[in-house]
């Protein structure tokens, strides 16, 4: 192998871009120079034909910069890296425009003031440049990130999967966008709230429990926290939820007036918020009436779990006449398992009874009675707040109670007369 056949060296792969970009760097400098010539004063009114012109001029030096990075020699191309991880900023925007920097700031700024023959050419330079505007440099003069933190517990994810689209859509009206961070439990919540305050996020709505040291560190930060359907254990949060007590006072009322003798809460993990707000308003209602829960079983949310609860607990002579469910899931699994298994007839041997008023429990084969939740109003009310107190219109530590509105189905007996 003689020496000119040898690879060239280290020295030379880094340095024949410098080569073979110069022509085309004087070309671009020189169509700038000829569109600096071809522009009018701020002042004047430009004419259609002179728009035309500098925006052909633009698209122009847009492919001579497409040209440099396409048409380096050999040599540049094996010293490039293999991704390029440089982006394209407002300077360069501007200098390929030929506007100030702050010309382009306001064309990308909502309600910026800038002529629509500067936003023309700032658009198409941005376009070829690939360049979009970015946040973060904006949230540091803004002191806003645009970021909602949202904490989210699986059950809530699975039960009612409605919310998280609800909240998106919400958020992203406002002009902000969700980060979402989900936990299996409330116990897990309080890792998931410091990892969106790290992001510097606006505001967080939680649908689980924040202890203390939590909301004091957002309140440190002035970061304002919303619980939604959990009710505040301090004035530290603000909360929308659903009113549960009121619910079953409802549901009672329904039910006493179809005849109970024996009935029974199945409730969710003896941990769970929403299932002890509930069973706590259950309770009330029945003491009201002079009737109590024969019995409280807990179980795990789901269909297996209800129809595993019905299986272990109300077969024979000695089951139940009223079974009220701390939600639809499990009430169905009960249903199925008192009829196909047990043998009990829905609802002359046993009324069933849930909460949420899931898909399911409308179809013919269910005609499940249940409470709904406002989960659209809910939503819309959690981001209203935040989004005031976050502008600083409103103080924290409200609570908004939305009202369920009871569904009444062939799974539970009227009155007598009825």
């Amino acid at each position: 192998m003689t020496s000119q056949s040898k690879m060239p060296s280290k020295t030379a792969l880094t340095k024949a871009p410098r080569k073979s970009l110069a022509p085309q760097e004087s070309r671009v400098s020189r169509k700038a120079a000829v569109l600096h010539d071809t522009m009018v004063p701020e002042v004047g009114k430009p004419s259609r034909d002179t728009l035309s012109q500098e925006m052909a001029a633009l698209q122009e030096m847009a492919a001579l910069q497409e040209t440099d990075a396409c048409h380096g020699s050999a040599a540049f191309h094996l010293a490039k890296p293999a991704r390029n991880t440089s982006r394209a900023t407002s300077y360069d925007v501007a200098r390929l425009a030929g506007v100030s920097q702050s010309a382009v700031s306001r064309t990308f700024r909502t309600g910026g003031s800038v002529s629509r023959a500067t936003r023309a050419k700032v658009e198409v330079a941005a376009r070829a440049l690939a360049y979009s505007p970015s946040q973060i440099a904006r949230s540091l003069i803004t002191q806003r990130s645009r970021l909602i933190g949202v904490v989210m517990t699986e059950l809530t994810a699975r039960n009612n999967p409605d919310v998280l689209r609800f909240l998106s859509d919400e958020i992203q009206s406002t002009g902000n966008r969700m980060l979402l961070c989900t936990v299996p439990q409330d116990r897990e919540a309080a890792s998931a709230a410091s990892d969106l305050l790290a992001f510097q996020v606006d505001g967080i709505i939680s649908s689980a429990l924040l202890p203390r040291e939590t909301l004091e560190a957002s309140g440190r930060q002035g970061v304002p926290v919303v619980l939604y359907n959990r009710a505040p254990t301090s004035q530290l949060a603000s909360s929308v939820a659903c009113d549960h007590p009121m619910a079953m006072h409802l549901l009672v009322e329904h039910l006493a007036a179809g005849g109970i003798t024996r009935a029974v809460f199945v409730a969710g993990p003896e941990n769970a918020p929403v299932s002890n707000d509930r069973l706590r308003g259950a309770r009330q209602a029945f003491a009201e009436r002079g009737l109590t829960l024969e019995r409280v079983l807990h179980s795990d949310y789901s269909y297996d779990g209800g129809r595993r609860i019905a299986l272990g607990h109300f077969g024979g002579t000695g089951h139940p006449d009223t079974i009220i469910c701390a939600n639809d899931a499990m009430a169905l699994g009960v249903m199925d398992a008192c009829r196909y298994e047990l043998g009990l007839d829905v609802p002359g041997d046993v009324a069933v009874a849930g909460f949420d008023d899931v898909a399911q429990a409308a179809w013919l084969s269910y005609d499940l009675t249940t409470l709904r939740q406002p989960l659209l109003r809910m939503t819309q009310m959690s981001v209203r707040l935040l989004m005031e107190q976050v502008a600083g219109t409103a103080a924290g530590g409200e609570r908004r109670l939305m009202p369920a509105e009871l569904k009444v189905r062939g799974s539970t007996r009227g009155p007598p007369d009825a």
